[in-house]
Formats: structure tokens, C-alpha cells, sequence
């Protein structure tokens, strides 16, 4: 007997003005797994997921949750369906601790803000899952990956079983990322469904039970991950053969054209985001700059080109 879905999007078209975000995509998403919805930078990823969760509505194409049409219009319904999304951009209340953060707009808990009540569930969660949250703990006092669990918290305190995350990793380290993926496979355990939006291949490859792919707003195929590879999906993503090998040549007499010496500099809001940084940048290369999202990346090329003022050090061009 055939599985039926948790849910089945139909023929789901989304279009602003003239561009089609999505065009007459099928997708299926099964209790107890790990999807991947993978394709490059404005393939229609979230779109599809937005509409999923009730922040969009498609213009065509129908829904079904465990078999049964029906209308998601807003995120209040995705929730009564079980549908919870945690963005790429947290929506958080920075002055509000987790647990108030995490009761903030359920109706149904009565007037009166049940701390004790509020403090075990969110405990038996953690408990569950493999969550680390304090639920006294302001949000302002949380770095990026405690924000982020607290918000994959506050779904599964609303009851998701389907929980979609967009680009989790984005913000996090290799450690974190590791720990992540821990808790998401403990939520497949219990029988929930994960999607994780996301164009990472080797983080497809390593966590996902089947991958989705689109490209240029059009549901192109889903495979199960262990039938993949890095070569076979970059090809169902870009729609060509791609070779992931770069040719790397030396610069040809390399001089100096940018030297930063023991650079710090201070933020807007008086934190320190660059401390003691030195490098060399020479003619001829190409120099990455690696670090996940707030580790002062924009701060640094903005020290350099004179658009932030600078703590300590000097740079030289």
C-alpha cells in the first residue's frame, strides 16, 4: 500500500509582476523524512515553501495535507495543520526572554502567562529533541545559533510535525551545523517531516533522505540521496554538465596591494567585531574571506574602503 503524503503541493504557480517564482510545481513531502529542496539562488525555493506555510497564497494548484485538499492562507492555518517555518531571518523579540518569546500570539493558553506551564514543555521538548534553551534567557543575550533553536523550539511548541527550515546553516558553524543535524534526525525519529531549503551539496548529501530539485521556478526532479551525488545534482540544478575542478593558475610577480595590520574596529552599537586582524592581499589572486553571517566580514571591507571608523591598526592600499 502506498505511503500517502503528509502533504502534496499540485500545480502550484506564484507569480509577482511578470516573473514566475514557481511554475506548476508538484512536490510531495512524506511523514518521517528528510527533504531537501535544493536548487541555486532564486529557483523558486522559499516561494514554494512561503506559500506552504501561509505567508503566500498561489495564484493555481491545490494543497493536500495527509490526503484532503485544503487552503492555506496564513501562517495561523499552517500551524493548525501542523506547518511551521523557521526563516532565514529570525522573528524574534529582542527585549523578551525564550518563553515569552515562544508564547508571544497563541490564543489559546488563556490571559494570564503560565510561567511554570510554559518552563516544563519547553523543557520536555529540549528533553526530546536534543535542544539546548533556557527559557529565562533573554534574546539579546543569544548568538545566532541559540536564536536559531529557539525558534525550531517555538515551532514544535505549536505543534509542528512538518517543520521547514531556510538556509539553517547559513549562520552556524561546522560544530553547530553537526549539532543541527543531530536534533534533526532525532525529529525524524519521532515521525516528524524536515525540509531544509538550502544549495549546500555535501549538507544534501549528509542529511537528507530525498532531495527536490528546481531551477528557474520549475520542479525538475526529486531523488533519494543515497542514488545521488555532488556531479548528478549540480547537473539537475543548472541543467548542464558541470565540472566542479578549477583550474588555479600562480599570480605572475605578485605585489602587494593591500597590507591590514592589527585592524579592530567597533560597531554602531559599541561591539567589538574586528580585533587585531592582519593580512596581505597581492596582485594577481583572488582572497577569500571565510566566516559565517556577523563574524565582521562586512565591517572588515568596510573598515578598508573608509566606511567604518577604525578602533585600532591600519590597513594600506
Amino acid at each position: 500500500m502506498q505511503q500517502v503524503p503528509a502533504v502534496r503541493m499540485e500545480n502550484i504557480t506564484k507569480t509577482f509582476k511578470n516573473i514566475k517564482a514557481n511554475d506548476s510545481v508538484t512536490l510531495e513531502i512524506y511523514h518521517g523524512e528528510i527533504l531537501s529542496l535544493l536548487g541555486e539562488n532564486g529557483s523558486g525555493k522559499t516561494t514554494l515553501m512561503n506559500m506552504l506555510s501561509g505567508i503566500y497564497y498561489p495564484e493555481s494548484g491545490k494543497i493536500y495535507i495527509d490526503g484532503k485538499e485544503e487552503a492555506i492562507r496564513s501562517p495561523k492555518d499552517a500551524y493548525r495543520f501542523g506547518i511551521g517555518m523557521v526563516h532565514q531571518h529570525f522573528k524574534l523579540v529582542d527585549v523578551f526572554t525564550a518563553a515569552e518569546n515562544i508564547m508571544l500570539g497563541i490564543e489559546d493558553e488563556g490571559k494570564r502567562f503560565n510561567k511554570k506551564a510554559v518552563t516544563d514543555k519547553i523543557k520536555d521538548i529540549c528533553d526530546r529533541y536534543g535542544f539546548d534553551v533556557d527559557p529565562n534567557q533573554k534574546v539579546y543575550d543569544m548568538n545566532v545559533s541559540q536564536k536559531q533553536t529557539l525558534e525550531i523550539v517555538k515551532t514544535i511548541y505549536r505543534g509542528a510535525n512538518l517543520l521547514i527550515l531556510d538556509e539553517p546553516t547559513a549562520v552556524l558553524t561546522p560544530q553547530e551545523t553537526e549539532k543541527l543535524f543531530s536534533v534533526i534526525r532525532n525529529m525524524k525519529e519521532d515521525g516528524k517531516a524536515v525540509v531544509i531549503i538550502t544549495h549546500k551539496l555535501h549538507e544534501v548529501l549528509g542529511i537528507s533522505d530525498r532531495v527536490a530539485i528546481l531551477r528557474k521556478g520549475r520542479y525538475i526532479d526529486a531523488v533519494k540521496t543515497s542514488e545521488a551525488d555532488e556531479l548528478s545534482l549540480t547537473e539537475m540544478m543548472v541543467g548542464k554538465k558541470v565540472s566542479l575542478d578549477i583550474d588555479r593558475s600562480d599570480p605572475v610577480s605578485p605585489e602587494k596591494r593591500i597590507v591590514v595590520k592589527d585592524l579592530s574596529c567597533r560597531n554602531s552599537d559599541g561591539v567589538d567585531v574586528l580585533k587585531n586582524v592582519s593580512f596581505t592581499a597581492y596582485s594577481g589572486e583572488i582572497l577569500g574571506i571565510a566566516g559565517i553571517s556577523g563574524c565582521g566580514q562586512k565591517e572588515l571591507l568596510e573598515s578598508i574602503a573608509g566606511l567604518q571608523v577604525v578602533k585600532d591598526g591600519s590597513s594600506i592600499v
